[in-house]
């Protein structure tokens, strides 16, 4: 991929594609990684991935008293006489 050149680009910065699990060494390179096929495809499958689990999520049922905690007789660590 062609890329106009820039005086300012820093030619050893250092970045890192989460998403790829690259290290990507330059400006200019990763400017073209993010415009890359192989990123974008990545990054499409992770947001279907992450978007289906926040489905299933939330189609499961879960009951009112679930967030609710049983209750104790007296406090820990006391002795019931």
């Amino acid at each position: 991929m062609k890329m106009p050149y820039n005086e300012a680009e820093n030619k050893r910065s250092y970045h890192m594609c989460n998403i790829c699990d690259r290290i990507i060494i330059g400006d200019r390179e990763w400017a073209a990684h993010i415009k890359s096929k192989s990123h974008l495809s990545q990054l499409k499958k992770r947001r279907r991935l992450d978007s289906d689990a926040v489905n299933t999520m939330e189609s499961q049922s879960i009951s009112p008293d679930h967030d609710k905690e049983p209750k104790e007789k007296g406090s820990p660590g006391q002795n019931d006489q």
